[in-house]
């Protein structure tokens, strides 16, 4: 049988398909795709930001301000488009906020560093004078941060609601009493230091009803209602058996392909065969009962005799939890230990409660176990009028918990409405005074680059950035560093008495990822893009 080969050109350095480029060229197309990043989030940017409505090839729509969100939601196709994308994906998930910030920060020091670059900057001089300002950029950060005496309720609804008030979600401020309401209550001390477990708050999203219809529970709510009709609805001061089980004969569906098949030859057999089953099914709830658990939460499914003892016993039993993070957050909130086997189960492996009742929230039943005295944490209930508004308002709750975790790791805060920005631009400057050499051109660009911020908060406000940079620049000058503009009154003013503040640790992150993103894309001299390349029929390692 005949092969086709394929003769191919000895010198080529890549298959057929690959795109290079190499140069000054590849250099400025990389500075291109993050500007062109940056200048989508601009709009979005401070608490009078714009929306992004994304619709995805699934005709799902997701209207948002949220950085990270909006460039998930994309798909961006440039691989320098993806880096930023995951840039700001490591700024959400390890501090919770600054991820436009970020970005457009990374935008700026790349659209500085090609002005730079046509004034015969070589790329190196560009670098060296970046880090420069880098360093002097978390020299002085450290030397303006104010520490966090006590970790309270005040001084955490003081970040929070700056977080859900630049997010431009409704009702912001009960919102930000809820967050601050859910994170105070599952702090706990370890040591010396004071710890945020992130799992210890449970968000459940019900569409229907209005944001301010939202509320936290000192409990937890199951997604399913009662297993059984006959089952009561309400019971005071509930003992929870969590089951890891099914409550059940088994008829080994699972053990497939090894199948087992019982022959039943005699008509008497029949109930002889029944009566056995609900023997050891009694046996079993009997075991349950015999600790004195009036609610059974079975991971697995519950079997109709059981339902029916159980319901005759008087106690609540709920079937199918299936997910296993529901299923643990409820064993964790109420303070009860999961059980594998009915032979192990005990009286203090049962959870408690003050009560435990169905209720109906929109068109759905639901279970709300209540009264747990957050022992192990508390459920947010979000309510709002559409999918999309409770997405959003779950990824804030979310970023708020992560935020509050890592300010905890290093209490101490900052000024915010750009005060820290025109800080850092003013120390930059001085700095760029003790050298004389080409890099400090580019040091003084990084301090161009840092009043973006509080020029975009002036600019998305309505009001003039030029006016704003003046006056915020001569309070800066003459050493009052907790200035910053306000966008709702639009004047400048004292940050730390208006209680805008923000977190060190987010600042300093927002800082690290910005400018060793944009010095790392900096020295790329070259792009292979390969995921077209070409392999034919009979080529070596082909087809």
């Amino acid at each position: 049988m005949s092969r086709k080969f394929i003769i191919r050109d000895p010198f080529a350095l890549h298959r057929e398909g690959v795109l290079k480029s190499r140069g000054y060229a590849a250099w400025r197309s990389n500075i291109y795709v993050a500007e062109a990043i940056s200048d989508v989030l601009k709009p979005c940017f401070g608490p009078k930001g714009m929306s992004k409505l994304v619709i995805d090839k699934f005709t799902e729509g997701t209207l948002t301000s949220h950085g990270a969100e909006i460039l998930e939601k994309l798909d961006l196709h440039h691989p320098v488009a993806r880096l930023l994308s995951e840039a700001s994906k490591t700024v959400d998930k390890t501090v919770g906020d600054g991820t436009k910030t970020t970005i457009i920060l990374i935008g700026e020091l790349l659209r500085k560093a090609a002005d730079l670059a046509t004034k015969q900057l070589k790329v190196n001089t560009i670098i060296q004078g970046y880090s420069i300002a880098y360093n002097t950029a978390l020299k002085n950060l450290r030397s303006f941060s104010m520490a966090v005496n006590t970790v309270d309720s005040n001084s955490i609804k003081k970040f929070v609601s700056a977080m859900f008030t630049a997010r431009t979600l409704g009702n912001a401020d009960h919102l930000s009493e809820l967050a601050t309401q859910a994170i105070a209550t599952t702090i706990r001390k370890n040591g010396d230091n004071k710890v945020l477990d992130r799992d210890a708050v449970k968000i459940v999203k019900k569409a229907g009803g209005s944001i301010m219809e939202s509320k936290v529970l000192d409990g937890v709510i199951i997604e399913k209602g009662v297993a059984h009709p006959a089952m009561p609805r309400i019971i005071k001061n509930p003992r929870i058996a969590m089951l890891n089980m099914a409550l059940k004969i088994d008829e080994f569906k699972h053990l497939q392909p090894f199948k087992y098949h019982i022959d039943i030859n005699k008509s008497g057999s029949i109930n002889q065969f029944l009566q056995e089953e609900e023997r050891i099914v009694r046996s079993m709830v009997e075991r349950v009962l015999s600790v004195g658990a009036n609610v059974v939460i079975c991971r697995k499914r519950m079997g109709d005799v059981a339902k029916q003892l159980l319901a005759k016993a008087g106690v609540m039993g709920v079937s199918r939890l299936l997910n296993e993070k529901e299923f643990t957050s409820v064993a964790k909130i109420t303070g009860a230990r999961i059980v594998s086997s009915i032979d192990d189960i005990r009286e203090e492996d049962l959870g408690r409660a003050g009560l435990i009742r169905e209720m109906q929230i929109g068109s759905e039943r639901v279970l709300a176990i209540e009264g747990c005295n957050s022992s192990g944490g508390v459920t947010v209930l979000l309510r709002g009028f559409s999918e999309n508004v409770l997405n959003d308002i779950e990824h804030a709750f979310k970023d708020a918990i992560t935020y509050v975790s890592s300010m905890l790791e290093g209490p101490a805060y900052l000024p915010g409405g750009g005060a820290v920005e025109e800080s850092l631009a003013i120390a930059i400057r001085k700095e760029a005074l003790e050298h004389v050499g080409k890099e400090q051109e580019a040091i003084i660009s990084c301090a161009d680059a840092l009043e973006t911020i509080p020029r975009l908060l002036a600019e998305n406000s309505g009001h003039d950035p030029l006016e704003v940079l003046t006056e915020l620049r001569a309070k800066h000058e003459k050493g009052e560093n907790q200035y910053g503009f306000d966008a709702f009154t639009g004047e400048v003013c004292d940050m730390i008495k208006l209680g805008i503040v923000e977190s060190h640790r987010m600042k300093e992150q927002v800082l690290k990822t910005a400018f060793e993103t944009a010095i790392m894309l900096l020295r790329v001299d070259e792009l292979v893009d390969r995921r077209y390349a070409k392999r034919h029929e009979g080529e070596l390692g082909g087809e």
